[in-house]
């Protein structure tokens, strides 16, 4: 599903972008997702979190996936 209209990005890249270890920002800046009119930042930002590796129980507070790291 494209997830960024203006840049026809879709949910697949985004989450193997995370996937390989690319941070929100390194997502952001090698798909252009959420970089132009905006209305996706929120789906971009959920996509990533949920799809990141896990980098360590301390590493993000809050983190649902804290409790199996």
């Amino acid at each position: 599903m494209i997830v960024c209209s203006c840049h026809a990005v879709s949910d697949q890249a985004l989450r193997a972008a995370a996937a390989g270890g690319l941070s929100h920002r390194e997502v952001v800046a090698a798909t252009r997702a959420g970089t132009d009119c905006g209305h996706c930042a929120e789906a971009v930002a959920r996509i990533v979190q949920d799809q990141g590796p896990c980098r360590g129980a301390n590493a993000c507070p809050g983190c649902p996936r804290r409790a199996s790291a």
